[in-house]
């Protein structure tokens, strides 16, 4: 993707979405199939794909990168409609994965405070588990309206903020066509949401995340603090969930309710909920690109 179209690609990620989101919120008040099976919303995800890959096309996204997001578009889709197993989920998403990083560069080396960590084989299996990974952890935390959007809006930037700095022309178009996939469903998305995620959206906006991360963050060695930092909830929510599971000796694949985001809705209420989580995600992104630009 070249420096030029950058901005080109992001506001036509922006527009389409939020044009076919509306359409999403329209066609859902006639049309059932288009509706959250449990919750009667309309699944506006498919309108936040749709911009993306417009955005991707016009920043000139190379074909494995193309190839990947459009699997993971499908497989996402189909969860929405068919609640496909934890195994074939993981499966897809492996795949979409492995695709997508046919056109980059794996992580090689872990880049720690004290010094660095050459990967050697192992680089593949954990750049494919980081993908795989924060796929899911930003899938997990679309508990609430609005949280997963707001979540990731600040390490998106904090990513393109990284990739001026170092001049990555093609994470700076990816990061741009992210963030404007992610501003133009917000205003369908917020609390009081009147149009869902759903997997489609919520699994996009993960990998893609753990793409422009991959994209921007010097491969060859990884900053391992930083990246903590820039996706923290999402991963502290995970871990906190698989902990909670392996305690009660539920399947690391059992929903429940009692994610952070849920427990601190029980106590301040929703709104105020994703509002507190969306801050923090800032705070904490700001502590990454700090992180960073000091070399951790």
């Amino acid at each position: 993707m070249a420096w030029e179209w950058s901005g080109a690609a992001g506001g036509a990620s922006l527009l389409v979405t939020l044009l076919i989101a509306l359409c999403f919120v329209r066609l859902g008040e006639t049309i059932p199939l288009l509706r959250d099976r449990s919750d009667g919303r309309p699944i506006g995800g498919p309108g936040l794909a749709a911009g993306v890959l417009v955005g991707l096309g016009i920043g000139g996204a190379d074909p494995f990168l193309l190839g990947g997001v459009g699997g993971i578009i499908i497989l996402g889709a189909l969860d929405d409609r068919l609640d496909l197993s934890p195994t074939i989920k993981l499966i897809g998403q492996g795949i979409a994965a492995a695709v997508a990083l046919f056109g980059l560069n794996g992580i090689g080396t872990l880049s720690l405070a004290g010094g660095a960590i050459p990967l050697g084989p192992a680089g593949p299996v954990l750049t494919l588990l980081w993908v795989v990974g924060l796929t899911n952890a930003v899938n997990l935390i679309d508990g609430l309206d609005g949280l997963a959007v707001g979540v990731s809006i600040p390490p998106t930037l904090a990513l393109l903020i990284i990739g001026a700095s170092t001049g990555n022309a093609g994470g700076i178009a990816l990061g741009a066509v992210l963030l404007g996939g992610l501003l133009g469903f917000y205003p369908w998305n917020r609390f009081r949401a009147r149009l869902l995620l759903g997997d489609t959206g919520a699994e996009l906006i993960g990998y893609l995340l753990a793409v422009t991360s991959i994209r921007v963050l010097p491969a060859d060695a990884f900053p391992l603090i930083s990246a903590a930092f820039l996706f923290s909830f999402p991963l502290a929510d995970t871990a906190f969930a698989i902990v909670r599971r392996a305690y009660h000796h539920r399947a690391l694949f059992h929903g429940d309710r009692d994610h952070i985001h849920h427990r601190l809705k029980r106590t301040i209420g929703e709104g105020k909920a994703v509002l507190a989580l969306s801050l923090f995600s800032l705070v904490s992104a700001g502590i990454g690109l700090l992180l960073w630009s000091i070399g951790m």
